[in-house]
């Protein structure tokens, strides 16, 4: 149910209701961040398209893969440099570095 409610709302673009369920912790125990969507995105790939560093700091802080490729083969960081988020970018390739060691 609360992986139904996360989907929903990534897949509506619901920031809101997104940043809820990420902070509240009982809930965000129960999400599967790293899960596709029919299009073959997380909920990570979906807020890089659109740009939203904040939510993107909070997936990653949550713990989603920010290397995951989407369907096409498309990353995170690929997704936010099409987009013209150059700070979500920036950010998401000092995260991947930190985690990498």
């Amino acid at each position: 149910m609360t992986q139904e409610l996360f989907q929903e709302a990534v897949g509506a673009g619901d920031t809101k209701q997104v940043h809820k369920l990420l902070t509240d912790s009982r809930l965000a125990k129960l999400l599967d961040l790293d899960s596709f969507d029919r299009e073959g995105m997380t909920a990570l790939h979906h807020f890089c398209l659109s740009g939203d560093l904040e939510l993107v700091k909070l997936l990653v802080k949550s713990g989603a893969n920010a290397r995951l490729a989407n369907r096409d083969g498309w990353g995170p960081v690929h997704l936010a440099a099409y987009g013209g988020h150059s700070e979500i970018a920036l950010f998401l390739m000092k995260a991947t570095r930190r985690h990498a060691t």
